[in-house]
């Protein structure tokens, strides 16, 4: 009895562990409180802030996400959705994306060009959401299969700036690759996307990573993002 609840709760220990947290901007709240659950789409249970300071100022042109992660591995998806109480993540900042290595991980500016062609589509532009609030959805996806959610609230700020190279590296052998179709080569073949934070200058861990084929991966997969 006694070594099947100490197996129980290394389980359950490892469940946890497996998880990932928001560190910046600062998530709407804390997905591993009771009654929340990082599997819970689209937040993890956690219900958008009310209160106006628990919003990061976060630059209209793409702003700094940095994530404490502890996969070996997993594919990794940014969405936003515009306004108050988001229903819809339908501008897709980050996809395609195999997050690597147990760490800290930072994207410098975040999806820029994605987020200016989701704007636009919308009819909007970085001057016209100045001041605007909005949601970020994080999302990532292990060797398990299942998906993990995690979201933070923002308010778009022109004078919001980027977080400073000291608060956005990545740890030690902490990187990514893009995801290509097997067989194909990316146009942009950078180990993080595009606008992103560069890897881990002590190592270069990351920039040695090859881009990883999808069929190579053997995991199929389907989002409910938006």
């Amino acid at each position: 009895m006694l070594f099947n609840s100490f197996i129980a709760g290394a389980s359950l220990l490892g469940l946890a562990s497996a998880h990932f947290q928001v560190e910046y901007p600062y998530w709407r709240g804390d997905s591993f409180a009771p009654g929340r659950s990082q599997w819970n789409f689209p937040c993890a249970g956690v219900n958008e802030t009310t209160d106006i300071s628990n919003r990061t100022q976060w630059p209209a042109t793409g702003g700094s996400i940095r994530l404490h992660v502890s996969h070996p591995w997993a594919l990794t998806y940014v969405n936003l959705g515009i306004g108050t109480n988001v229903s819809s993540f339908n501008i897709s900042l980050v996809t395609q994306f195999n997050q690597t290595g147990n760490g800290t991980f930072c994207l410098k500016e975040t999806g820029k060009a994605a987020l200016a062609a989701g704007l636009a589509k919308a009819g909007l532009d970085a001057k016209s959401i100045d001041g605007m609030q909005a949601s970020l959805q994080i999302i990532q996806i292990a060797s398990t299969g299942a998906s993990l959610f995690n979201c933070a609230d923002i308010t778009f700020n022109s004078s919001a700036t980027l977080l400073p190279d000291n608060q956005c590296s990545n740890s030690t052998n902490v990187g990514g690759v893009p995801i290509v179709n097997a067989g194909s080569t990316p146009t942009n073949s950078s180990a993080t996307p595009t606008g992103s934070a560069k890897p881990s200058s002590s190592t270069g861990a990351a920039a040695m990573l090859k881009p990883v084929g999808v069929m190579a991966l053997g995991l199929g997969f389907a989002v409910g993002m938006m």
